[in-house]
């Protein structure tokens, strides 16, 4: 037994295959998907595929130009051609010449159109019944494949806009026969995990690839989430019947990290932008309770007690002053009065005689001004200006008139 390298051995298939007649010209019929034109070469990639198998095709520019119309994913067709082995991959396409659309869809997306009106009738994609997605969130399920560059985007884009929100991976196989059960146990298991949001993604690929999340299965389950969540399949261009049934669908699963996180640069903003209208409308509210204050303050003022004992104090002393006053007065003209009448009687006095010769008699301290009022042995005071002297009476002369 010879032994072949795998060069040899895909060159051994690709001479086999060269001529092997029933590869010439040949004609197969299935669904196309996939279908893109290279935007520089213009060559035309696609594959054609039934319930089973699966073929890659490709059709150079030349014959792409020729085509009246060009074909449309989903389509059932028969492209004509010749099979090939491409010995780099060792893997066999047909290099198309024609492509004939014999149908308005295939196999395979005829099923998933007949699912989608059965579900479209239950209500399942009715955007009334869409969640709203939490804001922010404290707890975020991610629903995908551990190996997936899905994931890590995830991660990366929740970690830096929204640090404070644990993240939880439920995996799930995301592709082929296992996938949709695998999925739709992950859904369950994530629903019920206390998060606020899942998220449910897979990176792209082809309509094959995307197969699972247009299952009956995995749509109900994504419908039965009492989560909000949102659906992240595939790339931009790519929808599957998982995201109609989402409450938000993100076009790639970095943008639906960023549906779901708030962005904590922005939040700080928000924060000072409110903290600085808080503080000029406290400023503003202390301003006017100030103002209140002092007005209350002079109206409390007004009738204070103190404020009328005060004024009442400043009454009395204003009393008390003009009564000083007007006693003063009252004694000044009193004492000029009796100043007037002590030189009244001084002036009448009959001590001021006394100087001038006079004298004055006395008995028992009256003045005696008649001789008949004295009588012999009468013991009297006669009061000279420079002193007194005693006397007795011997005798009296009283003059008859």
């Amino acid at each position: 037994m010879s032994v072949l390298t795998v060069s040899q051995l895909n060159k051994l298939l690709a001479f086999k295959i060269k001529q092997e007649l029933k590869f010439k010209g040949a004609a197969v019929k299935g669904e196309i998907s996939n279908f893109s034109i290279h935007y520089k070469t213009g060559h035309a990639f696609f594959t054609v595929k039934d319930e089973n198998s699966s073929i890659k095709g490709i059709m150079f520019a030349g014959r792409v130009k020729k085509l009246k119309a060009l074909p449309e994913n989903g389509m059932s067709v028969i492209v004509m051609g010749d099979v090939e082995v491409y010995e780099r991959e060792g893997s066999c396409q047909i290099i198309a010449t024609e492509i004939a659309v014999v149908g308005d869809s295939g196999t395979v997306h005829a099923q998933t159109e007949l699912v989608k009106d059965k579900l479209k009738k239950l209500g399942v994609f009715d955007s009334a019944k869409k969640k709203k997605i939490p804001a922010v969130p404290k707890k975020i399920a991610v629903v995908t494949s551990l190996n997936g560059a899905a994931l890590q985007d995830i991660l990366n884009v929740a970690g830096r806009r929204y640090p404070l929100c644990s993240v939880e991976v439920f995996p799930a196989t995301v592709q082929g026969d296992a996938a949709p059960e695998s999925v739709c146990e992950a859904l369950k298991a994530a629903d019920s995990s206390g998060a606020d949001t899942i998220i449910l993604s897979r990176g792209g690929g082809s309509s094959e690839n995307l197969s699972a999340f247009d299952t009956e299965c995995v749509v109900m389950a994504v419908h039965g989430c009492k989560t909000p969540m949102i659906s992240a399949v595939g790339h931009e261009t790519d929808t599957t019947l998982a995201d109609y049934a989402a409450d938000m669908r993100a076009p790639t699963p970095s943008a639906a990290a960023e549906i779901a996180t708030p962005d904590i640069v922005d939040m700080y903003a928000s924060v000072n932008i409110i903290k600085s209208r808080l503080d000029s409308s406290f400023g503003m509210y202390l301003r006017e309770k100030m103002i209140e204050l002092e007005k209350l303050d002079t109206m409390l003022k007004a009738v204070s007690p103190k404020r009328r004992l005060s004024e009442s104090e400043k009454r009395l002393k204003e009393t008390e002053s003009k009564l000083e006053m007007l006693m003063s007065g009252k004694l000044r003209l009193c004492e000029m009065q009796l100043e007037r009448a002590v030189a009244q009687l001084q002036t009448l006095s009959p001590f001021n005689v006394l100087g001038r010769g006079y004298t004055l008699v006395e008995r028992d301290g009256a003045a005696v001004t008649k001789a008949g009022e004295l009588t012999s042995g009468d013991r009297i005071s006669i009061r000279f200006s420079d002193g007194c002297a005693e006397a007795i009476i011997d005798k009296t002369d009283i003059r008859k008139e």
